[in-house]
């Protein structure tokens, strides 16, 4: 079947969309040429702690100030720069329903959390994995959301509860990329409101909270700051990249 399903349905690279070799293609997500350049940038050591950005905890201000457990990620994040694995495979979950990058990234950030609840020790049953919902905007004009893609994806992954807590207010909110750092975190203290019915399964949970890129770190702040409120006893930060800008600097 799987044969027979690959000759009508040719996979592609889930980073730059060409074949896969057939050799790789039922095993891979991504081609040689990518998976060499994505195995690069997850080596890239962070500016402020020296360690590679998988093994890298550090934080934005904003995070560590709304007691952030701790920030787990897989790559840096280059604004503008599409040639870049990372950027290309994060474009596609953002802007399209295609699921091999969005499985692949769930792979990848599946081992994180196995190390984090490993070091922790930190059982699979005290853990809730939620996300940063997106824009009802962006989501009509992509038609997906895609930190709920990567949770949900995630969920399966490590057997972990997936449950939607925050929510996006009606009406209100800009897009994040518009504002400065200031603007950014004003906009979303705005823009999120905890779900009341999520409120008893978070008591005393250790909380996931996924998102796809952190910049400055305001969605993820606010995030925590409520889901802290909501009962979770500690909150953990997930994304598949943080902003280079973070490499070196780590606050705002």
């Amino acid at each position: 079947m799987s044969l027979l399903f690959n000759l009508l349905f040719p996979p592609k690279c889930a980073s730059c969309g060409q074949l896969l070799p057939h050799d790789i293609a039922d095993a891979e997500a991504l081609c040689p040429v990518c998976r060499a350049e994505w195995e690069s940038e997850i080596l890239e050591t962070c500016g402020i702690c020296a360690k590679p950005v998988g093994e890298c905890s550090c934080m934005t201000e904003r995070m560590g100030k709304a007691k952030c457990a701790g920030f787990s990620k897989l790559v840096y994040y280059y604004p503008g720069k599409r040639q870049r694995v990372q950027n290309r495979l994060i474009y596609t979950v953002k802007q399209s329903r295609e699921q091999r990058a969005a499985a692949f990234l769930a792979r990848e950030l599946a081992r994180n959390i196995e190390a984090l609840l490993k070091q922790e020790g930190i059982s699979n049953e005290e853990v809730v994995l939620t996300y940063i919902p997106r824009g009802s905007r962006s989501k009509m004009q992509y038609g997906t959301d895609q930190a709920k893609v990567l949770a949900t994806l995630l969920g399966k992954q490590t057997a972990l509860e997936v449950r939607p807590t925050l929510r996006r207010r009606f009406g209100r909110g800009r897009p994040q990329k518009k504002l400065d750092p200031a603007g950014r975190y004003r906009n979303a203290k705005e823009s999120f409101a905890p779900m009341e019915a999520s409120i008893p399964a978070l008591h005393g949970k250790t909380v996931i909270l996924v998102d796809d890129i952190v910049t400055t770190g305001s969605s993820m702040a606010v995030g925590i700051r409520l889901l802290r409120q909501m009962g979770a006893r500690r909150v953990y930060a997930l994304a598949v990249a943080s902003d280079i800008v973070n490499r070196d600097v780590g606050v705002y």
